[in-house]
């Protein structure tokens, strides 16, 4: 009967563990598994997906010198998911000598592309007005698209720093979608869908797009149907073309600490469960009793 009373003590005590954890204890474990993987990279496998392939060959298939259009179509809430693609995407381009014209369909966006422009130039040498240039931000998004079609100049009399755009360089060879074989958003909305319709269902223009995950699914019949060459899907999507650019950054160092947070999410639920049903099986014996 001692031996019986133990048993069902020390039951009790597992049970209370399992079902009564204290969530300090909780969020401390999150925490260093969010932390630890960033200050030790865990380099998990990514495997590329059929989308960010497509993404990274849209960009891998143009010619040195070739100018692409960048939108910036974020603010800071979505920068931690969305700003690992933008600057994989720069280095991308200027590796390969690519010539960029930038622009921002958010009032909050401007200090986030000037941020990845500038890290991105700096690190390959790129000039602004010649290899890059930021247009700013226009209000109204719709009209931006459209009159792009016609004249990026027309469109944006002067670029940020209110340097006319007839005097730079970059704007006097490519000053229309004509001009410019290829136009990236990363975004946070819906944006992504407006250029499909508006800048390459008017003028043809082939687009690729970077979302956050939550988006992803709204964008994917654009790619099934030949719309959108190409999308990378939040932060799994950034990973995936870090790894296809053999340029690790905080894409893959966020999807290491993601897929740690995860396991533990799920370590705590399977827990949970097994102290549950531990707790109704005591009390159907005790009943039984």
């Amino acid at each position: 009967m001692a031996d019986e009373g133990h048993s069902h003590r020390r039951s009790g005590r597992l049970i209370e563990l399992l079902t009564n954890v204290d969530r300090r204890i909780i969020f401390l474990v999150i925490a260093l598994a969010v932390a630890l993987p960033l200050l030790f990279p865990l380099n998990l496998p990514v495997r590329p997906s059929r989308e960010a392939t497509a993404y990274f060959e849209a960009l891998e298939a143009l010619d040195p010198g070739d100018v692409i259009i960048f939108s910036f179509d974020y603010e800071p809430d979505t920068m931690a998911e969305l700003d690992p693609m933008s600057l994989a995407t720069l280095r991308h381009a200027f590796r390969k000598d690519l010539r960029v014209i930038a622009l921002t369909n958010y009032p909050g966006g401007p200090g986030i592309a000037l941020r990845n422009l500038e890290q991105a130039a700096t690190e390959y040498g790129k000039q602004p007005g010649t290899d890059y240039v930021f247009l700013g931000y226009n209000p109204d998004y719709s009209a931006t698209m459209l009159r792009m079609g016609e004249s990026i100049q027309a469109t944006f009399p002067t670029d940020h720093s209110q340097t006319p755009t007839a005097e730079i360089p970059l704007l006097q060879e490519a000053n229309s979608y004509a001009d410019i074989p290829l136009l990236v958003t990363v975004t946070a909305s819906a944006l992504a869908e407006y250029w499909i319709i508006w800048a390459g269902g008017k003028y043809g223009q082939k687009i690729i797009t970077g979302n956050t995950a939550i988006q992803a699914v709204l964008i994917y019949p654009y790619y099934q149907t030949g719309q959108l060459a190409g999308f990378l899907g939040g932060l799994k999507g950034a990973a995936e073309y870090e790894k296809l650019l053999e340029l690790p950054g905080t894409g893959i160092l966020g999807m290491d600490a993601q897929s740690m947070a995860h396991l533990l999410i799920v370590l705590f639920i399977l827990l949970g469960n097994v102290g549950f049903f531990l707790q109704r099986r005591a009390a159907r014996n005790g009943g039984a009793n």
